[in-house]
Parts: C-alpha cells; structure tokens; sequence
C-alpha cells in the first residue's frame, strides 16, 4: 500500500510588531485545524523572539489543499506576518503543488516506524 501522508515543514519568523496579529491568526487556524480529520498532525515550535518552526502532517495532497481552502482567512493574515526561511515537503506531491509554492518534496527512502 502507498503511503500518500505528506509531512510540511516551514521555519519563519515574526517581527514584534506584528505578534499581536500572529497570535489572533494562530488562535483561529488552531480552532479550524482541530476539526479537521484530514490533518494529522499540526505542532508550532519557538526557538528564539519571533522565530518559529512548524511541523504540519496530512494524509494526502488533497488534504493540504483542502486545509488551505478552510483556513483561508487566518491563513492569509499568517502570510502579511510572516517571513518563511526555510521551507521542506517530505511525501509525494504533485508537480503542479511543487511549481505552485516553490518547493521540492523528498520521497519516501527508508524508515522504521512504530
């Protein structure tokens, strides 16, 4: 059986001025997230003032796109606050999805899972 999971991770930053925004964005996009089933895992991580990691896992690209429609509106106010760095997709995404947001995906290789 394909494993069709795709795992999201994108480091960024937030400029104090715009942490207030950043927040009442978060607090939004975490009420719809857990309503969603196609999302498996959803984890922010704070390393520094305003420098941020998250972890993002879905069941398929289908389910990316599907997050993206229903979160539009924290997600556009997440885009006017951020500043990606890095971005990293691991699992098969289309090369339409790659080209659309600029990024390369690894493919599955070797694991040992639990």
């Amino acid at each position: 059986m394909e494993n069709k999971t795709v795992d999201l991770i994108f480091a960024f930053t937030v400029q104090p001025a715009d942490q207030a925004r950043y927040e009442q964005a978060l607090a939004q996009q975490l009420a719809i997230t857990q309503t969603e089933p196609h999302v498996l895992s959803y984890e922010i991580f704070r390393q520094a003032e305003g420098s941020y990691c998250q972890h993002e896992r879905y069941a398929d690209e289908a389910a990316i796109r599907l997050h993206m429609q229903n979160t539009a509106v924290p997600l556009k106010i997440w885009g006017e606050v951020t500043t990606i760095t890095h971005m990293t997709a691991l699992g098969p995404l289309s090369d339409e999805f790659k080209q659309e947001f600029g990024m390369d995906s690894y493919l599955p290789y070797a694991a040992v899972t639990r």
